[in-house]
């Protein structure tokens, strides 16, 4: 078909494809979002340990990509692939949520499996598309795909504000996880509508790789080996700003800007709001500066634009570094948590001095009737205790039915905090009594004196005997006179519980501006579109056109290996370290990195100078024949 007679509009397939990857970017990236502070807070892992399964999680999204290709190539075809496995993406969606442990595993193993099959082939369907309905319009082509990427940035901006906004307006992380199931259905909903529209397959099993073709490969593999080792390095300083940046922001950041209290979460849609003003931006001064009849200048070679990236990137978490040395010091604060999540309380503790150093830390000191005590298994169980605060401390704590399972942390059913002003906090049965503790919410505003910080779960109604007590955001209050609510019946077959631990609270004044985020987040997107947008075109140049496929899965490996082999093992670092010094450390094994790539970069060079002279002679061979 010759050139001219091919239409120069898009095809109908492209705005299905358009709309159902803006979709599914949102509901991948929503979820990821909220992701980490779940693990880590609602479902009680921790910095250390949740950072690390996010990290697994994270490694296995990027990785099922290879498996994704494969059966599509060989078995079911890029659509029916996608659909497919959208199924089971749906349900880990609708699933993770619900706080069961075992539930978790199997979504989020649900959600790799799902979210890595379909990445590789929505994005090769629409080229298939355009290489049979619009042949020869290349220039068509790559504005498509350029549109295609601005989708996913887009998309994962607005889950990125949005996701969070739910999960802090309703009180739930369950309603916040429902959003993004519910683009999830929208997104299957519009890919299989365009069925239509889509360019055809055919499916057939590959034959085995000759020797010769083994070898083609190796050689490719050879070639971009280190380079991609080292990109790698960026992705898991990358995707850093996804778990231990919120983890910073939480503690660390005073979150108000424009008269918004930013979720610390949400401040990850910064990074797609960048790479789409980035982008558009640049699109919008080469049409400007555009000029007629060809251009013979050269641009800036491809590996010095990543080394400028690699920089850039050890620059960022150089900035991280620099602003978390200037925050505050956390005090020791003894935590209070109900199973249920409903209050948690950081009250000022008992202090003492560890051995041979001046530092002040908390102490958890329980006080028992010796008479009660039954010490089995190193398990102290006894019926009544106090625990023991500062001398000065406005604040008392007393409780019954304790257990004692280390020396950090305490749980029990049933106890008493005593405020500043008098009033007390009751705790029945694991959970917080409302009723008994009536005084102190008689207003619109729940606060608690002499006590560091107090959290009300926002969302959570409470029956009282004549209506219903509401809380809200920011701990403020509605009564409802003579409203009912339903009888509560718990399915959990655990006892709920009330919990003791240390933990740590930084006054307001010592925290820092998100603007100092803000800054890096800008870094790490200009480092981002040096690095990915200019390594993948390099690796494709190289690569000759029967394995285009493998470098991009190849590619998209290397994001697994950043998570697997570099953030998984240092995640626990983050707790143990201080943030600053945590933070200078990447900066300096990105400063080595950007100084490895400097020989990597001439060995790559050598490498595509000498695959672009075999090129040329053997077009001057095809020639003279």
């Amino acid at each position: 078909m010759a050139t001219d007679t091919v239409p120069t509009s898009h095809p109908k397939g492209f705005y299905f494809l358009f709309a159902g990857e803006f979709a599914e970017r949102f509901s991948f990236y929503g979820m990821r979002a909220i992701l980490p502070l779940y693990l880590s807070d609602q479902m009680g892992y921790g910095e250390a340990d949740g950072g690390f399964y996010y990290s697994i999680f994270l490694g296995l999204c990027y990785f099922l990509p290879l498996f994704g290709g494969y059966i599509a190539d060989n078995f079911f075809g890029k659509y029916w692939t996608i659909v497919g496995f959208s199924l089971p993406y749906v349900l880990g969606q609708f699933l993770v949520g619900f706080e069961n442990e075992y539930l978790l595993i199997a979504s989020l193993g649900l959600l790799a499996m799902g979210t890595g099959v379909i990445k590789p082939n929505i994005s090769t369907l629409m080229g298939i598309t355009y290489d049979q309905m619009r042949p020869g319009q290349e220039k068509l082509r790559t504005e498509a795909f350029q549109a295609f990427y601005m989708s996913i940035n887009i998309g994962a901006f607005l889950s990125q504000v949005i996701v969070p906004m739910v999960r802090d307006a309703t009180g739930s992380y369950l309603y916040a996880f429902m959003v993004p199931a519910v683009f999830m259905i929208v997104a299957l909903a519009i890919f299989a509508a365009g069925k239509p529209y889509y360019g055809t397959e055919q499916v057939r099993v590959r034959t085995p790789e000759t020797p010769e073709q083994t070898v083609a490969k190796l050689r490719v593999l050879g070639q971009v080996a280190l380079l991609f080792g080292l990109v790698s390095f960026f992705w898991a300083v990358f995707d850093q700003s996804s778990y231990t940046w919120v983890f910073f922001a939480k503690t660390y950041m005073d979150r108000r800007i424009l008269g918004f209290d930013l979720a610390p979460d949400s401040i990850q849609a910064l990074n797609p709001f960048f790479i789409v003003g980035i982008i558009g931006g640049t699109f919008l001064v080469r049409y400007l500066t555009r000029k007629s009849g060809p251009s013979t200048a050269k641009g800036m070679a491809p590996t010095t634009k990543m080394l400028i990236g690699f920089l850039l990137t050890a620059l960022c978490m150089g900035i991280m570094s620099f602003a978390a040395y200037q925050v505050g010091k956390p005090v020791p604060a003894i935590r209070i948590t109900t199973s249920d999540k409903s209050i948690e309380l950081l009250i000022p503790p008992a202090m003492t001095a560890s051995a041979g150093s001046s530092e002040q830390k908390p102490e958890i000191t329980v006080q028992l009737p010796e008479s009660k005590q039954d010490i089995s298994n190193g398990v102290i169980a006894a019926t009544t205790g106090t625990l023991k605060l500062a001398a000065d401390s406005p604040v008392k704590v007393s409780f019954k039915d304790v257990t004692i399972a280390a020396a950090s942390k305490i749980s029990f059913t049933n106890g008493e905090v005593e405020l500043a002003d008098g009033k007390k906090l009751y705790f029945v049965d694991g959970r917080l009594d409302l009723e008994k503790s009536r005084d102190l919410f008689r207003g619109d505003k729940f606060e608690a004196p002499g006590v560091y910080e107090a959290t009300l779960k926002n969302g959570r109604k409470y029956q009282l005997n004549d209506g219903v007590l509401e809380t809200g955001l920011g701990n403020k209050l509605t009564f409802k006179q003579g409203e009912k609510l339903p009888a509560f019946t718990s399915k959990s077959t655990d006892k709920p519980k009330v919990s003791i631990e240390e933990g740590k609270y930084l006054m307001p004044e010592g925290r820092i501006t998100v603007w100092w985020m803000a800054l890096a987040f800008f870094v790490i997107t200009v480092a981002e579109v040096l690095i990915s947008v200019t390594g993948l075109e390099l690796a494709f140049v190289v690569a000759p056109q029967s394995m285009k496929g493998f470098i991009t899965a190849c590619w998209l490996l290397t994001v697994a290996v950043a998570n697997w082999f570099i953030n998984a093992p240092i995640a626990g670092l983050y707790t143990t370290m201080k943030p600053g010094d945590y933070f200078l450390m990447l900066m300096g094994a990105g400063l080595l990195v950007a100084l490895l790539f400097i020989p990597v970069s001439r060995r790559f060079n050598r490498a595509m100078d000498l695959a672009k002279a075999e090129r040329d002679a053997k077009e001057a061979g095809t020639e003279a024949v």
